[in-house]
């Protein structure tokens, strides 16, 4: 399931020198509850930054994939 959000901040780090991220997101029907959630940085797109619309793939209410959002195509 692909879901629509805001990412909110971003923290870069190293297990055994593979790169992950920590990740924080909104998402448009309670932005006020900032959620996170842990990937290697090959399920995340190159260079996320705070504020980028995102596309969360989830399977399982756990986000598997983020990728960057066109905020113009619907």
């Amino acid at each position: 399931m692909e879901v629509e959000g805001t990412l909110e901040g971003v923290r870069a780090y190293t297990i055994h020198g593979g790169p992950y991220y920590q990740l924080y997101y909104s998402l448009p029907d309670d932005p006020e509850t900032i959620r996170q959630c842990q990937l290697p940085a090959d399920a995340v797109y190159e260079d996320p930054r705070p504020g980028d619309p995102i596309a969360l793939t989830m399977l399982l209410q756990t986000v598997m994939r983020i990728d960057r959002r066109d905020p113009l195509v619907p």
